[in-house]
Parts: structure tokens; C-alpha cells; sequence
């Protein structure tokens, strides 16, 4: 059975900057404009399963292009440095392609509407 994107479980809270200083909102900034800052919050255990599993990846293969590629002689450091940004690359993009898909807001304060 398909289920549709809204019906799927959220892994992630997703603050954006309107969501600052509302009444009951999770995400207080006292006295301070949150430009253009967003946070994201796991909510979910498979949210910080994800987290962790992302950083434990990205850890092993910057540690295997360095460890194994080139203290034994495989990769110059030319390379090795190129590997780990396009690695580091490749997860960040994975890690926020997920957020995405598995995210939430804060719901609308009462009386307001989206």
C-alpha cells in the first residue's frame, strides 16, 4: 500500500525564522531577529538513527580516503582533499535531501491560518 507524503511519519521539526517568538512555539529568541536562521530537530528515534548513521559515514570514508587511500601511497594529498570535500559533499546533500522528505513545521498558531 502507498502512502501519500503527508501521511508518513516525521522524523524532523523544521523552525524557520517566522516561527520565532510565537506563542507556543518551541524555538524562543529573546529580544534577537532570527535572520534567515532555520533549525532542524530530530523528533523522531529514526530522526537521530539517521543523524548518527550520516556522521558515522561520513567519518569511515574520510577516514578510509586518509587511512587506506593515502597513507598507503594510492592517493596524493591533492586527491585525498578533493575525495573528502566531494564525500563531505555528497552527505550533506543526502543528509538535507532527507530532512526534506521526512520533515514538519510548527502548526499555525490558534485562530491563524497557512
Amino acid at each position: 500500500m502507498q502512502l501519500r507524503k503527508d501521511e508518513r511519519k516525521r522524523w524532523f521539526l523544521v523552525m524557520r525564522p517566522e516561527d520565532a517568538n510565537q506563542p507556543g512555539s518551541a524555538w524562543f529568541r529573546v529580544g534577537a531577529a532570527s535572520r534567515g536562521k532555520l533549525v532542524v530537530r530530530p523528533i523522531a528515534p529514526e530522526g537521530w538513527l539517521s543523524l548518527v548513521a550520516f556522521l558515522m559515514f561520513w567519518i569511515a570514508a574520510t577516514m578510509a580516503i586518509w587511512v587506506w587511500g593515502y597513507r598507503s601511497g594510492m592517493f596524493s594529498a591533492a586527491f585525498a582533499i578533493m575525495a573528502t570535500v566531494l564525500v563531505a559533499g555528497i552527505v550533506v546533500a543526502a543528509f538535507i535531501r532527507l530532512v526534506c522528505e521526512r520533515m514538519t513545521g510548527l502548526p499555525p498558531p490558534e485562530g491563524q491560518s497557512r
